[in-house]
């Protein structure tokens, strides 16, 4: 019994010895645990506070992109109408070729009946400086003809200053209404100039 108890009391006082021992121990992994937790804990700490100081900065300071360059469309260019001086142009109206209006037969608006012959006449005045010779013709323009020649010479030369009466053997239509047929003065050269008409009701 006796011998007992001493083997029991050496098991006790080798454990009292080997626990205390274990106290001298150092953990190793606790301390690289508690080590990496720390430099975790700090860099986490430092991105923060980079987050934190960019939304601080004011927003005229951020960069904004560049914006692509505004169209600018070519301006409208404008149609501009020329206009030519003929006064002293041979051979073209104006100056050279250029007629007055004097006076004239068969007064706008007169009542003819359905196929009534008549004849319109009208006087003009060279107030051009050039000579109209017989080359020259009355020419029917637009409108209704009403039955008369497309074109007749004039019946003599006329010099600048003087007049010449232009005569066109008509028809009225044989329907009613109101009817216009306008002439002009053709030069030898063909050149249209002047403008008279004549305009009658049939009914």
């Amino acid at each position: 019994m006796k011998k007992m108890l001493k083997i029991m009391g050496g098991f006790l006082v080798i454990s009292v010895l080997v626990s205390g021992c274990q106290m001298f121990f150092v953990d190793t992994e606790s301390l690289i645990a508690t080590k990496v937790a720390e430099v975790v804990d700090a860099r986490m700490m430092e991105y923060m506070e980079s987050v934190e100081s960019k939304d601080d900065v004011p927003a005229a300071e951020t960069e904004e992109p560049t914006p692509y360059p505004t169209y600018t469309p070519y301006p409208t260019q404008e149609t501009k109408t020329i206009y030519y001086n003929y006064g002293s142009a041979i051979g073209t109206p104006g100056g050279c070729l250029n007629a007055a209006f004097v006076s004239e037969t068969i007064a706008d608006g007169t009542n003819f009946d359905p196929g009534d012959g008549f004849i319109k006449s009208w006087t003009i005045k060279n107030t051009g400086y050039c000579t109209w010779n017989t080359n020259y013709k009355l020419v029917f323009y637009s409108g209704y003809r009403m039955g008369g020649d497309a074109s007749t010479s004039l019946p003599q030369s006329v010099a600048p200053g003087q007049t010449v009466t232009l005569k066109a053997h008509l028809t009225a239509p044989s329907s009613e209404g109101t009817y216009r047929g306008e002439w002009r003065v053709k030069s030898d050269l063909g050149v249209i100039f002047a403008r008279f008409w004549v305009e009658i009701d049939v009914n």
